[in-house]
C-alpha cells in the first residue's frame, strides 16, 4: 500500500508538480507507527526516486516536439473515433505508440456517408497536418482540453488536412473492439428504444447515448456510478460463470483458469474504463490467491492493481474514474472491520453507502463542484435494485436475444413497462427541490482539510464508535467552506469568455447579491445540414453554469437579458435548467421574440418571475445601486433597445451596454450628458463594432478602463480597428476576452484589482 501511494505521488510530480515529492515524507510516521523497519523505509524512498525517474522518462518518450510545419504520420484510430457533423475526431496512436487527438474536416456529404459505412475503430490511417497545443479554457472551471488530453496520455491536437484510410491492424484487442461494436449494433437493432441506452452502458460500458436530461437526473440523485461497469458487474459475471461451470460439472480449477483468460477480454469488451480494469485485475489476483498460486491479501491485491495501472498508463491518475473507483474500493476495504460488526443487512447496506459517499465527496467537489444530498437515501434503494434486478435482467436479455429473438420478445414485453415505470419514478425524484449542495471547487488547502477530517471521522467511528463526534468532525470544514463566500467583503465582476457573445457575473461582497448579465450563446445560421454537429456546444451549460457552480453559486438573484439576440441569451434556458433563478429582467417589447420561447418555458417551469424593464428602473443592495439607463420607450428595436445597466458602488461606476449602437448612445448622451460618472469602467458595446463606442460617447463617459467581450478570430472582424484606436487615444486601459480570456475585476472598497485567465 505504501509503495502504491509513493509511486502515485512520483507520477503526479513527474507531470510538473515536483513539490508533491515532499508528500512522501508524510509516510514516515505511518511506517514507523505500523512497526515497519528501517530497511523497508529505505526501500520505499528508493522506490519513490526510481519511479519518479521512470515517469520522467515515460513522458519524454511519449511527448513529441511541436512543429509549425506540415507533417505526415501513420496512425491507428482508437475506439474513441467518431463522426460528429462535418468532423471526424478521436484519439489515435502513431507507430511509436504516442497518442494524439486527431481532427479531420470532412469535405463532402458523400465522403461522410462513406466514412459512416466504414468501421473506423482500429483502422490504420495516413494523415497530413499540423500539431497544435489546445487553446486554454474559458475559465478555471470550464472544460480544459489540455487536461482532457493529459488524462488520455496525449499532449497535442493533430489538425489533419488530408487523410487516407488503410486496412485494420489485426490484433486480439482489435477483434474485441469489433465484438464490442457488434454487441452495440445488436442492442440497437434488438432492444426496445427505451432500453438501449441503459443496456449499452451496463453491458459494454458505452454511455455516449445518454442525453443531457438523463445525465442531469442521475447526477442530481447521485446514482451516475450505477451506469459504470465496476466490481458489481465483474463479481456478478464471475459468480454466474462459476454456477454455469458447476452445472456443467467442470472442475473449479478449470473454471478459474478460464476466468483468468476471459476477464481481461471482458475488460476490453466493456471499454477498458479504470473501474472495469480495477475490478477485473483484483478479481484475477484473488482467483490466483484462492488457487494457492499466489498468497495475497485483499488490500495488497488492490494496491498491485493500482500500481500496474499507474506504471502502464501514468496519466490515468488524473482521470476522475480512476480516482473514484480506487478511493471507493479502498474506503470499503479499510472499513471491513466495522462492517463485519454489523448484524442487519439494512445497516450494512446503509453503512456501505455512507462510507463511499463520504470518502468520494472531496473528489466529486474537485471535478464537479457539487454533491447530491439525496444520494444516500436513493442509493439505499437503487443499488440493490440495479444489483439484483436491472443488471441481471440486461445480461439475461442480451444472452437470450443473441440466441433467439423470438424467445426474447415476450421478455422485453414484460421488462420494458417495468423499467419505464422506474424511469418515471426517477424523473419525479430528480425533480424534487433542494437535492444538490453546490459547494464550489475547493482549493488545495481546503481539499487537504476535508480529506484529513474524513479520515479522522473514520478512525473515530472504527475505534470508539462515536458517530456523532465523527459527524461533527466532517461537518466543520464543510460548513466553513459553505459560509466562506459570505465572509468575503470583495465584489467580483467577471466577464466570461463565451466566445462571440456576452456573459457577465456580478457577485457583491458578503454574497449579498448575485446578478448575471446575459448567458452567451451560439448563433445558428440557417437550418441544420450534414455539417451540423450531433451534440452542439452549449455555452450556457458548458461555460456559464460551470463558472457559477465552481464559485459555489446555486442561486441567481437576477438574470438580466440585455436583448433578444442569440449571442447574448441563447444559453439562458440552460442556466435556468441548472440553477435557481429568482427573477429574469428583459427589455420591454422583447418577450414576443421567437428566440425567447425556450427561456420563457424554463422560467415558467421553475416559477421564475419575468419582468420587462426600461430606463429609470432599478434596485439597491447594501451600498451598491443598479439603475437601467436605457431603453427609453416600449418599441423594441433589438441592439438599440438593449438593457443598459449602470452600477454604482464605493469604487465608482460600471456601465454594461449590451449591444447598444450609435443611435442608442446618442439618446444616452442627450438624457444624461450632464451627469458626472467618474471613475467609470465601460463594457464596450456590440463587441467593439464600429457602429458603437462613438467618439461622442467616449467624450461623455471618459472611462478609465474598458472590457470587450468578443470571440477569437470571429467572422465579423470585431473589435474594429477604429474603436480600438479611439480607446487608445483616450488612454483607456483595455481588456478583451479574446486576448485575455475571462476577466475578473475585484473591488474591495475603492481598490480595484483586475485579473485575467490567459
Amino acid at each position: 500500500m505504501y509503495w502504491t501511494i509513493s509511486v502515485a505521488v512520483s507520477a503526479m510530480a513527474a507531470y510538473g508538480i515536483t513539490e508533491l515529492l515532499w508528500l512522501n515524507l508524510l509516510l514516515l510516521p505511518l511506517i514507523l507507527t505500523s512497526k515497519k523497519d528501517i530497511p523497508n523505509l529505505i526501500i520505499l524512498l528508493a522506490v519513490s526516486s526510481i519511479s519518479y525517474c521512470y515517469f520522467l522518462n515515460y513522458l519524454s518518450t511519449h511527448t513529441p516536439k511541436q512543429t509549425e510545419e506540415t507533417i505526415i504520420r501513420s496512425m491507428q484510430w482508437s475506439d474513441t473515433v467518431k463522426i460528429d457533423g462535418g468532423k471526424l475526431k478521436g484519439f489515435a496512436k502513431d507507430s511509436e505508440g504516442t497518442p494524439y487527438y486527431v481532427t479531420y474536416t470532412i469535405e463532402s456529404e458523400e465522403e461522410k456517408n462513406r466514412l459512416l459505412e466504414t468501421p473506423l475503430s482500429g483502422r490504420r490511417i495516413s494523415v497530413q497536418g499540423t500539431l497544435e497545443l489546445p487553446e486554454p479554457p474559458a475559465h478555471e472551471f470550464s472544460f480544459d482540453m489540455a487536461t482532457y488530453l493529459r488524462m488520455n496520455g496525449a499532449t497535442y491536437l493533430f489538425r489533419a488536412t488530408e487523410m487516407t484510410l488503410h486496412g485494420k491492424v489485426i490484433r486480439p484487442s482489435t477483434r474485441l473492439t469489433e465484438r464490442r461494436t457488434a454487441v452495440k449494433t445488436h442492442i440497437q437493432n434488438t432492444f426496445p428504444a427505451s432500453l438501449q441506452i441503459e443496456a449499452e452502458a451496463l453491458l459494454i460500458g458505452d454511455r455516449s447515448g445518454m442525453d443531457t436530461e438523463l445525465s442531469s437526473e442521475y447526477r442530481t440523485l447521485g446514482i451516475t456510478h450505477l451506469f459504470a461497469i465496476s466490481g458489481l458487474h465483474v463479481g456478478l459475471l464471475t459468480v454466474m460463470l462459476r454456477i454455469v461451470a458447476k452445472r456443467m460439472r467442470l472442475r473449479i480449477e478449470t473454471t478459474d483458469t478460464l476466468l483468468l483468460f476471459l476477464l481481461p477480454c471482458y475488460a476490453l469488451l466493456a471499454g477498458g474504463a479504470p473501474s472495469v480494469w480495477r475490478a477485473v485485475s483484483v478479481t484475477m489476483l484473488l482467483l490466483l490467491s484462492a488457487s494457492g498460486k499466489l498468497k495475497l491479501k485483499m488490500d495488497d491485491a488492490l494496491a498491485l492493481s493500482a500500481l500496474g495501472f499507474i506504471f502502464l498508463k501514468p496519466y490515468v491518475l488524473f482521470q476522475p474514474g480512476f480516482q473514484l473507483s480506487y478511493m471507493a474500493a479502498f474506503s470499503l476495504l479499510y472499513s471491513a472491520r466495522y462492517l463485519q460488526k454489523q448484524q442487519s443487512v439494512l445497516i450494512i447496506s446503509a453503512s456501505v453507502t455512507a462510507i463511499t459517499q463520504l470518502a468520494l465527496a472531496p473528489i466529486l467537489l474537485v471535478h464537479f463542484y457539487e454533491l447530491s444530498l439525496s444520494s444516500f437515501l436513493v442509493n439505499l434503494v437503487y443499488v440493490p435494485l440495479y444489483s439484483l434486478v436491472i443488471l441481471p435482467s440486461n445480461i439475461v436479455l442480451l444472452i437470450v436475444s443473441l440466441l433467439s429473438q423470438t424467445v426474447a420478445a415476450p421478455l422485453f414485453f414484460i421488462y420494458e413497462p417495468f423499467r419505464n415505470s422506474i424511469a418515471t419514478v426517477t424523473s419525479w425524484l430528480a425533480g424534487l427541490p433542494c437535492q444538490v449542495w453546490t459547494a464550489g471547487k475547493p482549493s488545495a488547502v481546503w481539499l487537504v482539510w476535508m480529506i484529513v477530517s474524513i479520515a479522522c471521522a473514520f478512525i473515530v467511528i472504527e475505534r470508539w464508535n462515536r458517530k456523532l463526534i465523527a459527524l461533527i468532525i466532517v461537518l466543520i470544514p464543510a460548513l466553513l467552506f459553505q459560509v466562506k463566500p459570505y465572509l468575503d467583503p470583495t465584489t467580483y465582476i467577471s466577464f466570461l469568455d463565451v466566445g462571440q457573445g456576452d456573459s457577465i457575473v456580478i457577485e457583491l461582497g458578503y454574497r449579498k447579491g448575485v446578478y448575471v448579465i446575459d448567458a452567451g450563446g451560439t448563433v445558428s445560421i440557417g437550418p441544420p445540414t450534414w455539417k451540423t454537429p450531433d451534440n452542439q456546444f452549449e455555452v450556457g451549460r458548458q461555460i456559464v453554469v460551470p463558472y457559477l457552480k465552481g464559485k459555489g453559486i446555486h442561486t441567481i438573484d437576477k438574470l438580466i437579458i440585455s436583448h433578444a439576440h442569440d449571442d447574448h441569451m441563447e444559453g439562458a434556458d440552460e442556466v435556468l435548467q441548472e440553477l435557481r433563478v429568482k427573477e429574469v429582467h428583459a427589455p420591454v417589447g422583447s418577450l414576443t421574440e421567437k428566440n425567447m420561447i425556450p427561456l420563457l418555458r424554463e422560467a415558467k417551469r421553475g416559477n421564475t418571475r419575468i419582468a420587462t424593464m426600461q430606463a429609470g428602473e432599478g434596485w439597491k443592495t447594501a451600498q451598491t445601486e443598479f439603475t437601467y439607463v436605457s431603453p427609453f420607450d416600449e418599441k423594441y428595436s433589438h441592439n438599440d433597445s438593449s438593457l443598459v445597466l449602470l452600477m454604482k458602488n464605493e469604487f465608482g461606476y460600471l456601465l454594461f451596454t449590451g449591444d447598444l449602437e450609435m443611435e442608442g448612445e446618442r439618446k444616452l448622451i442627450n438624457k444624461y450628458g450632464q451627469t458626472e460618472l467618474s471613475p467609470l469602467i465601460l463594457k464596450v458595446g456590440h463587441h467593439g463594432s464600429k457602429t458603437s463606442t462613438t467618439q461622442d460617447f467616449l467624450n461623455f463617459l471618459q472611462p478609465e478602463m474598458a472590457v470587450i467581450s468578443v470571440g477569437r478570430r470571429n467572422r465579423y472582424g470585431h473589435p474594429h480597428d477604429e474603436v480600438i484606436e479611439r480607446l487608445f487615444e483616450q488612454k483607456v486601459k483595455l481588456f478583451s476576452t479574446a486576448e485575455h480570456g475571462t476577466i475578473i475585476l475585484q473591488m474591495d472598497g475603492d481598490v480595484l484589482k483586475p485579473s485575467i485567465t490567459r
